[in-house]
């Protein structure tokens, strides 16, 4: 199928990068982290960039969305190649593509996204794909002791 290059499916583990240089590593044992674990689900949605909803695109309409739902996070990629149940192949390497392969990942709770997709399912209606998976979680909050000072210092 492939003449030449290669085709990888993985699981994909997140790790928090280690520091590099003198002053990263001094800056790295000065600042408080601290590290959490969990699980959650992610969410891939799949749309067209020429795809819309009420006058703009639904890539960005989704993210908004999202954001005002107060979804942990959301990040839109523009893919270069794709396609899809009607096996149109849709290109996103030229300037000149409209339809580019677009796919919005999203993690939270499982409960969070559920109740959720039915706003998406009304928003993807005319095309497109929604994907969920478990995934375990490991949060790094780099200044939190700051943060819990600042919340005590308003209360």
């Amino acid at each position: 199928m492939c003449g030449s290059g290669m085709i990888e499916i993985q699981e994909t583990t997140v790790a928090k990068p280690a520091a590099t240089g003198k002053k990263s590593r001094e800056r790295a044992a000065e600042a408080t982290t601290l590290r959490s674990e969990s699980t959650a689900k992610i969410m891939w949605i799949f749309v067209g960039e020429s795809d819309r909803w009420h006058d703009k695109p639904l890539y960005r309409a989704i993210l908004e969305c999202l954001r005002a739902n107060d979804i942990a996070g959301g990040t839109v990629y523009k893919g270069i190649l794709g396609y899809g149940a009607n096996k149109r192949v849709h290109k996103g390497s030229t300037m000149l593509s409209h339809d580019a392969p677009m796919m919005i990942t999203v993690v939270d709770t499982e409960e969070k996204l559920r109740k959720l997709t039915p706003t998406l399912d009304e928003m993807v209606q005319h095309g497109g794909l929604l994907v969920m998976s478990d995934v375990d979680v490991i949060k790094y909050t780099r200044g939190y002791a700051e943060d819990d000072r600042r919340k005590e210092a308003r209360a």
